[in-house]
């Protein structure tokens, strides 16, 4: 399960205080089943409160990282650059495009390789049909929905897409963590297993590569 020790800290509290105190002040003039039942029923409830949400959090996590997150390509394309990552054109060369676009200090900007030397031009407008971008999106709480896409900038339609859950805490958790003012990393998933702390497994190059495929002709492009 997801938790961060806040409803293990709750149980102890209520073990260790809220016990004795309702000892003294209701059960202990009673009989002994009595006082059995009245603690058992005070810890099957301090249980239920601390854990139940972590139980439904943990569960819906895991069904979302089973059923929806991952890659997935719906549409693969040629093209002989693309839109969205104004860097590291040396990599994208090797792999076979001619150029990439992006901003660049609020430029629009198409980086080249030309005789080994990189060439940083700043453009009008974008030629690039095809665009990688990223979204986020705040589900039922705790669950935030991130996405990196790659989409046809003419139809809007996506083409691929890699979809990953972030998974805040619990309740409980918060209130601890918000009380230690600890600098914490939530689990996350991007694929089918259980979320871990920053965990990533499929990167953007990844869903680059699989869906825009380099070609030398200008199919696929902006005339």
């Amino acid at each position: 399960m997801i938790t961060y020790g806040g409803p293990a800290l709750f149980v102890a509290a209520v073990v260790v205080i809220i016990t004795p105190l309702l000892y003294v002040l209701a059960l202990k003039r009673f009989r002994l089943g009595v006082k059995i039942a009245g603690i058992v029923a005070l810890w099957t409830l301090a249980i239920f409160v601390a854990y139940w949400d972590v139980y439904q959090i943990s569960k819906e996590a895991r069904r979302l990282c089973k059923e929806e997150a991952g890659l997935h390509v719906y549409k693969t394309v040629e093209a002989e650059g693309f839109l969205g990552y104004a860097t590291d054109i040396e990599y994208w060369s090797e792999y076979g495009f001619k150029y990439v676009e992006g901003l660049y200090k609020n430029n629009k900007t198409r980086l080249t390789l030309q005789n080994g030397e990189i060439v940083r031009e700043t453009i009008p407008e974008y030629v690039s049909r095809y665009q990688y971008v990223t979204d986020s999106k705040v589900l039922t709480m705790p669950f935030v929905q991130g996405k990196d896409i790659i989409k046809d900038r003419e139809t809007d339609e996506i083409l691929g897409e890699i979809v990953a859950f972030t998974i805040y805490p619990g309740w409980l958790d918060s209130r601890l963590l918000g009380l230690l003012g600890f600098t914490w990393i939530p689990p996350r998933c991007d694929g089918d297993y259980p979320p871990e702390r920053g965990k990533r497994t499929i990167y953007f190059r990844d869903l680059i590569k699989v869906v825009i495929k380099p070609t030398s002709s200008d199919k696929g492009e902006r005339q």
